[in-house]
């Protein structure tokens, strides 16, 4: 599970911006929570967490940034074989920054052990790059530590791997992260579980449509298709149900072998389409039968878009996994998005360490649809620089009976374009 994820210098966040998943001590919906049994039952997370904000001001480059950092783990080692630079963009709009690296840093939970990942990055090389481990109750102990190309490994965790960790020091080049090479090797100790975590990480773009194909591949897998249907059900599209042609042309040939109906479907299986299924009625409304939709031709957009995130969320939920998604509400109605993430939430749909990350700008959400403190702002000072915070801390409260949506709409929480709130004038969320 991800305690927190912070960045700076990178795209339009210039100092270091921390997303954290740690609650406050807050009473409202508990079943917004997930408890870290194995690491710590103590310790508690959040399920979720909602990032709004004016156009242009950070949300989506706060995605990116993980998306680089995932990305750069997974690749530098394969990519570095080959180039010599590192794809990074640093804050641009003061000049202070252009000499600085670009700094990530994560930690998170992995059963009864905590990380902690941090690297350092220009365009030119790694500056530093640091792992940490350690268990609930006890302090942190380091597994590595570079400087450049000045890597120290613990002796205790090269031991236990074998001697495997110091032998992989001369491949971390200067724009190869250590962890990289580490994560191209098998078997060495800790390392597959970190990778494995980092890899599972799901990030869904605004543009929804490019994920349909591996949309549809995750409801072809019977393992996902039940909590699929779940929040089908529950979502009041207009049909009851979404099913794939080759499984129900499969139901006349329930005898054959799955082998065997493969090959005398096989273009069906190619040419693999959905269908939605709506109940046909005669003059006196009585259900008569049932017609087929094909999904991607017939259905709305809206009903498209909500097809594919449930069959990420499913994914994400089925295997414990952290996933993002860039504007979950654009093209759904206010009830169906809340729906969503109350279903989401629910403890019978997602009962284990799953967890969400989103953009939003459907104010909603902000008034006891969430917790106080899952709700973070992404404001944008008059430097252009982007700016995380909750919309309710231990140091900036928001009292439970207060409407957070008409704090926010008014501009006291930030978020919002002081211009545009300006020139619109007083409003109905104004006193």
């Amino acid at each position: 599970m991800l305690v927190n994820f912070s960045v700076g210098n990178f795209l339009s966040f210039k100092g270091v911006q921390t997303l954290s998943l740690v609650p406050e001590s807050l009473k409202e919906h508990l079943a917004n929570l997930h408890v870290a049994y194995f690491y710590n039952p103590n310790e508690k997370l959040l399920k979720s967490v909602a990032l709004h904000g004016h156009n242009a001001y950070g949300k989506t480059n706060f995605l990116k940034a993980f998306k680089f950092f995932q990305s750069f783990i997974f690749n530098s080692f394969t990519n570095g074989q080959s180039k010599t630079s590192i794809d990074v963009e640093p804050f641009r709009l003061n000049t202070i920054m252009n000499d600085k690296p670009c700094y990530f840093e994560v930690t998170f939970l992995v059963k009864e052990t905590k990380y902690r990942y941090k690297i350092l990055v220009n365009s030119k090389q790694v500056i530093s790059e640091e792992l940490w481990y350690a268990q609930a109750k006890i302090r942190e102990n380091l597994l590595f530590d570079r400087k450049l190309q000045l890597i120290k490994v613990s002796k205790q965790w090269n031991k236990e791997a074998e001697n495997k960790v110091e032998q992989f020091v001369p491949f971390a080049k200067p724009h190869i992260l250590f962890l990289s090479v580490l994560l191209s090797q098998d078997d060495i100790s800790r390392i597959t579980s970190i990778g494995q975590w980092i890899y599972s990480n799901l990030i869904i773009p605004d543009d929804y449509l490019s994920e349909f194909a591996k949309a549809r591949l995750i409801y072809s897998d019977p393992q996902y298709r039940s909590i699929i249907l779940k929040f089908i059900e529950r979502a009041d599209l207009g049909f009851t149900t979404i099913f794939d042609k080759i499984e129900t042309k499969s139901k006349s040939h329930s005898k054959l072998e799955k082998g065997l109906l493969n090959i005398i479907f096989e273009k069906e299986i190619k040419e693999f389409e959905l269908y939605t299924g709506h109940p046909v009625f005669d003059g006196n409304y009585n259900i008569v039968g049932n017609v087929e939709f094909n999904l991607q031709k017939n259905e709305s957009a809206g009903s498209i878009k909500y097809f594919i995130v449930v069959c990420f969320l499913s994914l994400a939920i089925k295997n414990s996994q952290l996933i993002w998604i860039d504007e979950l509400d654009a093209r759904l109605h206010s009830d169906l998005l809340e729906m969503l993430i109350g279903s989401f939430h629910d403890p019978d749909i997602n009962p284990i360490n799953s967890q969400l990350i989103f953009t939003t700008h459907n104010t909603i959400l902000l008034d006891n649809r969430l917790r106080r403190d899952q709700m973070v702002i992404v404001e944008k000072n008059q430097s252009g620089e982007s700016i995380l915070k909750r919309a309710h801390s231990a140091e900036n409260p928001v009292k439970i009976g207060k409407s957070l949506e008409r704090e926010y709409r008014k501009g006291k929480l930030g978020g919002v374009s002081k211009k545009i709130r300006k020139d619109l004038g007083p409003t109905l969320f104004d006193d």
